[in-house]
Formats: C-alpha cells, sequence, structure tokens
C-alpha cells in the first residue's frame, strides 16, 4: 500500500496481493483519522459478500475465487465502543469476465492488479452503537 495525504484527503494505491479491509484498518490507525468516507476502483480475487438479512440479523455469505473487476468501492468509516476502536462499513460491485456485476457489503478481498481509493476525512468523531432491533451496529449521532 502506497498513500499520499492533502488536507482532508487521503489518496491510496493498494498493490497487488493487499487485502482490502486490512489495508483500510492499518491507514485508518496510522493517520489517526477519526471518521469519513472512501470511494474506489480496481480488479481483486478471493471475494467474501454479504447481504443483510434483517430477519435473522445476520449475514447471508457468498465468496467469490476468480478475477474480477471492481466497478464500484464505497463505504464509510467511524469508531466502535467505548475504546474507540476503527470500523468500516464497505460495499462493493465487481464483474468478472461475462461482465456479470455482483455486489455487497464487502467482508474480504485482495488485490490482483492495483486499487485506487480516495479517502475523505473528517475530525468529526461519530461513534456506533448496537441498535438491537436492527442488529446491526449504527451511527450514534447522539454520541452517547
Amino acid at each position: 500500500m502506497k498513500y499520499s495525504k492533502k488536507n482532508n484527503k487521503i489518496f491510496i494505491r493498494l498493490k497487488s496481493g493487499d487485502e482490502i479491509m486490512e489495508s483500510l484498518y492499518q491507514l485508518m490507525k496510522l493517520e489517526q483519522v477519526a471518521s469519513g468516507w472512501i470511494m474506489g476502483i480496481g480488479a481483486c480475487k478471493k471475494i467474501e459478500i454479504g447481504y443483510y438479512n434483517g430477519k435473522i440479523k445476520d449475514y447471508t455469505k457468498k465468496y467469490f475465487n476468480d478475477d474480477y473487476e471492481i466497478t464500484s468501492l464505497s463505504g464509510n468509516f467511524t469508531t466502535i465502543g467505548e475504546d474507540q476502536k476503527p470500523w468500516w462499513h464497505i460495499h462493493v460491485n465487481f464483474s468478472d469476465k461475462n461482465f456479470n456485476v455482483f455486489g455487497g457489503h464487502l467482508f474480504t478481498g485482495i488485490i490482483t492488479a492495483t486499487c485506487e481509493i480516495i479517502m475523505i476525512t473528517s475530525e468529526e468523531k461519530i461513534n456506533r452503537k448496537l441498535d438491537s432491533d436492527i442488529g446491526l451496529c449504527l451511527w450514534d449521532l447522539n454520541n452517547g
């Protein structure tokens, strides 16, 4: 992973073999950013995505092992818990060699060629809190 920081923007280039989520967690800790958004495109393999099933309050997951084109990577990052651990919420769309497109909540993905991402950071601390009705940790905009 290589990156360049300018004001509230971080330009990120992931390289072949980098795991997307692991790289983003590492960068968030290195730069000590509180919250923000990302957008990106690239290519990857070994992708695990999920669809949140509100009836069972859990993700149905699917694994894709071939090479894919990332047509859209977007999400946000915040913190969770009293110890303010980094928390990513990322969705991804990707296409196969037949131009079929798949998408969902990203759990993991290994870069094959590159992934170019822009991270827009904010000094605003947004913490997440479990919403037991929905079963997910959602933005706590009251910060408490």
